[in-house]
Parts: structure tokens; C-alpha cells; sequence
């Protein structure tokens, strides 16, 4: 097996119903870190399956986890990568022709990735279910900021690889709620800590405004049942974030 200079770096609490899958597509000669922060299923021994050093802290952001996990890795390339996202053939191709090229160290800081959702079984295409995050970065020349949607700050020239990532977020809706209800309570408790206010006629009329712009604006509608569904949970999420900001301040207000 043929060493390529490329760390790939997740991680991982409670991940055994995604993990393999994602690991399984991966290029073979990279190095593998996993972080994990206190699993209690087989994460950790799928992770070792698959040749993965295996380290553990406890989570505090996902920014700081990150970041403590690039730490661990020993190559020159990071594919940043959470267990629920797969590389498409396609995707896999680009990044070792990628790496293959003299020039590509010298040219490059950070390359984005296409990531598209697959929801209810289906890759959508429309409704914000596609973006580029920054995946795959020079290890000294990048680094996660934010405590909640993370973002990967960098200097220097971005390229895009091609092919698609899959993202396979969500097993069924009681998935999706239990995600959901899980990063809503975060935010809440992050804006709450940084003293944002709300401002009540807009928090009322987002649902209906984001529902409308997933779905006839960003076309959601064209991709039938799984785009409505999507649309519709997702036109939720602003709202529910911050009913649960609200509730937190009338908490605060009530203590003695």
C-alpha cells in the first residue's frame, strides 16, 4: 500500500450506523485520525477496523474538536470529514489526481468539494440542500473557528475538486428530529451566551418566508416528495432556535 501525503480526520460520538460507510470509500494509503469523544457503541472498534489511530477529548465545540483533531495528523494534506458523509467515485478520483500533482502545494491552500444531501433516500438537488464547504486543506495553513456551524478559516488560493460528497445526514425523520432538537438547543444556548436579542415579527413570519424560499424560490419543488419534506422540516429550524432563545430568557427572567 502505497503512502499518499493525506490525512483524513473525523470526529465521532456514536457513529456506528454511518461510520463504516464512510470509511469504506476512502482512498487506501491515507492516514486515518479519529477523534472520539466518549462513544458507547462499536464506533471506536469500526474505527480500528479500518487501520484509524484513535484518540479521545471531551467535547466542549465543534471548532475546538476539530481542531484538536487535525493536531494528531502527520501528513501535509487534511480531508476533514464527519462519518455521515461518503466520497462519490468521482470525488475520490479528483483528490488522488489532485495529490499527484507537483504544483499543487505551491498553487493551493484549500479546496472545496461539491456536498449534496441525500434525504429520504434521494439526492436532492434543489431547496439549499448543496453547497462547498472547505474539506481538503494544508495542514499548517488552516484552522475551524465558530462554536456551533464551524467554518474553516484559510489564506491563500482555493481550488474546487470534482465529483460529489455525499451526505447522508439523516436516517429517517425521528433521525432528523433527534439532530434537530440536539442543534437547536445548542444555538439557543449560544445566542443566549452572547446576549442576542429577538426580534418577534420576524421570528414569527420565518417559518413561512424559508418555506417559501426552499421550496418555489431554490426549487425544492422539483424534487417531489423528499424536496417538500425537506422544505417543510427545515422551515422549522429558525424558528424553533429561537422559541427556545426565548424560553431561556424567561427562565433568566423568573430566577429570585
Amino acid at each position: 500500500m502505497d503512502e499518499i501525503p493525506l490525512s483524513v480526520v473525523l470526529i465521532t460520538l456514536n457513529e456506528e450506523k454511518t461510520l463504516e460507510r464512510c470509511l469504506r470509500e476512502l482512498p487506501s494509503g491515507v492516514e486515518l485520525i479519529v477523534l472520539d469523544s466518549g462513544s458507547k457503541d462499536r464506533t471506536v472498534q469500526i474505527a480500528e477496523s479500518y487501520g484509524a489511530a484513535i484518540f479521545y477529548r471531551n467535547f466542549d465545540n465543534y471548532s475546538a474538536q476539530k481542531n484538536a483533531a487535525i493536531s494528531f495528523a502527520s501528513r501535509q494534506w487534511i480531508l476533514s470529514l464527519d462519518a455521515d458523509e461518503v466520497l462519490s467515485e468521482a470525488l475520490r478520483s479528483s483528490l488522488l489526481e489532485t495529490l499527484k500533482q507537483e504544483d499543487a502545494f505551491q498553487k493551493f491552500t484549500a479546496f472545496k468539494v461539491r456536498r449534496v444531501l441525500v434525504y429520504m433516500g434521494k439526492k436532492l438537488r434543489f431547496g439549499k440542500a448543496r453547497d462547498l464547504p472547505l474539506r481538503l486543506f494544508r495542514k499548517d495553513q488552516a484552522r475551524f473557528h465558530g462554536a456551533i456551524h464551524e467554518k474553516l478559516a484559510v489564506q491563500g488560493k482555493i481550488g474546487c475538486l470534482k465529483g460529489e460528497l455525499l451526505h447522508y445526514s439523516y436516517e429517517n425523520l425521528d433521525d432528523y428530529f433527534a439532530r434537530f432538537n440536539l442543534y437547536t438547543r445548542r444555538i439557543a444556548q449560544n445566542h443566549f451566551e452572547k446576549k442576542k436579542s429577538i426580534f418577534l415579527p420576524l421570528h414569527i413570519v420565518r417559518p413561512w418566508t424559508e418555506f417559501f424560499y426552499r421550496y418555489f424560490i431554490r426549487l425544492g419543488c422539483l424534487d417531489g416528495k423528499a424536496g417538500y419534506s425537506y422544505a417543510l422540516v427545515s422551515s422549522l429550524y429558525a424558528f424553533v432556535k429561537y422559541e427556545k432563545l426565548r424560553e431561556i430568557y424567561l427562565l433568566e427572567e423568573k430566577k429570585p
